[in-house]
């Protein structure tokens, strides 16, 4: 397909998927319960949304959104965000070094470099108007969630910072007034057990009510490291909720809600993969991957834990010109964790030791409203965040020990407005604006060590181990004479994103839409990996500018829903992660020139009778068209996506039989660059080194069968995941320049049952 007839493609793209228990979760705080399978004449049903920071039908919205309510996440077996962006199209995720707690994502192509804290994100994350700022503990399970919505392009204006791909935006149940709750326990292979509980508390008859979830999910390793007789890749997660709303008066609201999650998994399932005869160093031969092979040869195999709490309190007061809401939210992380990264005894590079240890404060304040007749919907805003991390990486590999600790101190300021006005009859002008003022601080503490005449995996004795010079002393920046400490200036990054766009109602169900979104993502210092000045030298921030079209249409009494989307985004001062062929080895981001995205999305949904199919299509060509990686592959973009699923029900006298089965697939993906950056300039990867950080295409198949009993509310069923078992990697190592390489590989066939029980 040529690119003019990409860029001419029309359209919009939203999910048809949220049911109304979802809806009334979403704005009640109802107790969701299995909902009656959608049949008869009335059609599809209406889907609630907040993309626009206040309640909407997803028809009316003119933004690119996939939205899943609780049943649809419950047949979809989607119960962590990586199972949420492998059914939503233009999506790819990428697996950290770490394990699962945390995932790299990418929307339309746009990804971030990697999980250390002086990169931000380029999707954004937010539970109830909690941003996270942090990947880490970012797959946690979706429990007792009354809606997930995907929102694609850049949302700058009205979610905020480091928004530049797209952002998740997931609402959880709240209290009502009527006693209920739910129980679920679930058993399947790998020793898999999880359980939830649910229970809602009315404590103050309409004034005040409770709400308390726990959540655990375990599974034994889905490889074994047969040398150190241990599991790899296992799981071992609790999560637990309570949340208060208080109706003081009529018009004020208090919701405040804590949550803890904790985790405790050994390192991911890292194999050699590729192996380069004659090119890649023979030492590594003995230990190169089996097809498919599950088996760990790595020499250390450790435990990974996680703790993160997070608090909320949301008021909300019904003025007389407008409602105000107030979020103020709190968040702590902390990670401490280790990998090889290459899945061999050798010590090519070891993390011995990975902490990260982080809080986050915001405050955001937003006031909507409508006007004239209800022909202006507006809603103005003020933002504040401040976050202090502490990242120390102990990096073992054959002649040093690196403990690059960092210490970022960030701080973002802003205000924003939006408007949407209806110029004439059934056409709309919306347009937003946003001030941003962020302030990045770093202190680096980067201690290194030689280690000589010991290249062993072993621990080396204490006399095989100097201090090495600290790079600062050369460059007159060491603050801490007998140690090692340097404290740059503050760098600030002042932006305005902005929107701009029109929407038609089309008669009966329907709207086009065109708009242009600026969007940004903050630039920051390097990691500690450098020993000159050079590798010290901030990163820019990055903008893209982004046109979009598109249309959502309901059809054949409703009984048919189609929308899609075409975009066309550039990017200036493009952030990468490089892995830099010096002395040492130095892995920083670079401001590495302009790209160009262009694509188009589909999504359709349809009731054929009581069968109920959905599809979706999501087609992405991005590349370089300018600075060091020009006319290389574009790393964590599959530049297709589309998916599938049916779901069909059957009535009996007993009881009710829902069958669901859905499959997703993606084209290939690159994990890495396709070039490295040397002192002579950057140099292609060859045919092998390419290969070693591609996955090629592949499609995961899930399927479950339940059983509702209608005499009492009792639901069994069955369930499977990827059953045609793909063996696929979920990430890439970095040693393609030493012609051999690594990969993390994916979860196998998955399968088991469940019972739930709702009182």
């Amino acid at each position: 397909m040529t690119a003019v007839h990409w860029k001419a493609l029309l359209c919009a793209s939203a999910s048809v998927l949220v049911l109304p228990s979802a809806a009334l979760a979403q704005t009640t705080g109802a107790t969701p319960e299995p909902a009656a399978p959608a049949s008869g004449p009335t059609g599809l049903e209406d889907v609630i949304v907040t993309a626009q920071r206040r309640e909407q039908r997803l028809q009316d919205v003119p933004v690119a959104v996939t939205a899943f309510g609780v049943r649809e996440l419950e047949r979809r077996q989607i119960t962590d965000v990586r199972a949420l962006t492998e059914n939503a199209p233009s999506i790819t995720f990428t697996a950290t070094p770490y394990g699962n707690n945390d995932l790299i994502l990418a929307i339309r192509g746009v990804a971030p470099g990697g999980v250390l804290p002086n990169v931000d994100q380029a999707v954004g994350t937010y539970v109830d108007g909690l941003y996270y700022a942090r990947p880490e503990g970012s797959n946690f399970a979706l429990v007792d969630v009354a809606s997930a919505e995907v929102l694609r392009g850049p949302q700058g204006t009205l979610f905020g910072r480091n928004t530049i791909g797209g952002a998740l935006n997931i609402t959880t149940n709240k209290p009502n007034y009527e006693f209920g709750g739910s129980l679920k326990v679930g058993y399947g292979n790998y020793d898999a057990l999880s359980a939830t509980a649910i229970v809602n508390l009315p404590l103050v008859e309409d004034k005040l009510a409770a709400r308390l979830v726990y959540g655990h999910v375990e599974h034994s390793g889905y490889g074994r490291n047969p040398t150190l007789g241990s599991d790899v890749a296992d799981q071992n997660d609790d999560f637990v909720r309570a949340s208060v709303r208080a109706d003081i008066a009529p018009e004020l609201r208090v919701d405040l809600s804590f949550d803890h999650y904790w985790g405790s998994n050994h390192q991911p399932l890292w194999v050699l993969n590729s192996y380069q005869a004659g090119l890649s160093p023979a030492m590594y031969a003995p230990y190169v991957a089996a097809p498919g092979s599950r088996i760990s040869q790595a020499g250390i195999n450790p435990v990974n834990d996680s703790r993160v709490y997070d608090f909320n309190g949301t008021i909300t007061a019904e003025l007389p010109f407008g409602v105000l809401k107030s979020i103020s939210a709190y968040r702590n992380v902390y990670f401490e964790g280790a990998t090889d990264l290459d899945g061999t005894p050798l010590p090519t590079a070891d993390t011995r030791e990975f902490v990260l240890d982080g809080e986050q404060v915001s405050q955001e304040l937003q006031l909507s409203g409508a006007s004239l007749s209800d022909r202006l919907n507006w809603t103005v805003g003020a933002y504040y965040f401040h976050e202090q991390v502490r990242n120390t990486p102990l990096t073992r590999i054959p002649a040093a020990i690196q403990d690059n600790t960092i210490r970022p101190d960030n701080k973002s300021v802003s205000v924003f407005a939006q408007a949407s006005y209806e110029i004439l009859p059934s056409l709309r002008f919306t347009a937003g604006v946003r001030a941003v003022k962020d302030t990045r601080g770093m202190t680096y503490t980067p201690a290194r060590y030689v280690v000589t005449g010991y290249p062993t995996n072993a621990e080396p004795p204490a006399s095989a181990i100097t201090p090495a010079p600290c790079p600062f002393t050369a460059m007159g920046l060491n603050e801490a004479p007998g140690s090692c400490l340097y404290t740059p200036d503050d760098i600030s990054f002042e932006t305005v994103p902005f929107t701009v766009g029109l929407d038609y109602r089309l008669p009966g169900d329907g709207l086009l839409y065109a708009k242009y979104s600026k969007g940004f993502r903050t630039g920051g210092f390097q990691q500690a990996s450098g020993t000159t000045a050079a590798f010290f030298t901030p990163f820019n921030e990055e903008s893209v500018g982004s046109y979009e079209i598109g249309a959502k249409l309901a059809l054949f009494e409703n009984r048919l829903r189609f929308s899609a989307s075409s975009f066309f985004s550039t990017f200036d001062d493009i952030q990468q992660n490089a892995i830099l062929q010096t002395s040492p080895i130095v892995i920083a981001v670079l401001n590495s020139g302009t790209a160009e995205i262009y694509g188009a999305e589909f999504e359709a949904t349809a009731l054929l009778g009581d069968l109920r199919l959905h599809g979706s299509l999501g087609l992405i060509e991005p590349k370089f068209t300018d600075g060091p990686y020009k006319g290389s592959e574009v790393p964590t973009v599959a530049k297709t996506t589309w998916s599938v699923s049916a779901d069909y029900p059957v009535q009996f006298n007993a009881g009710r039989l829902d069958l669901h089965l859905d499959y997703n697939w993606r084209s290939d993906v690159y994990f890495l660059n396709t070039v490295t950056i040397t002192a002579a300039g950057p140099v292609d990867l060859s045919e092998f080194q390419r290969k070693s950080i591609r996955q090629d295409a592949y499609g995961l198949l899930n399927a479950q069968v339940s059983w509702t009993f209608d005499a009492r509310p009792i639901t069994v069923a069955l369930y499977g995941k990827n059953l045609t078992d793909e063996y696929f990697a979920a990430r890439s190592g970095s040693f393609a320049g030493g012609n051999f390489n690594s990969i993390v590989v994916g979860s196998p066939r998955t399968y088991g049952m469940s019972v739930s029980y709702a009182f």
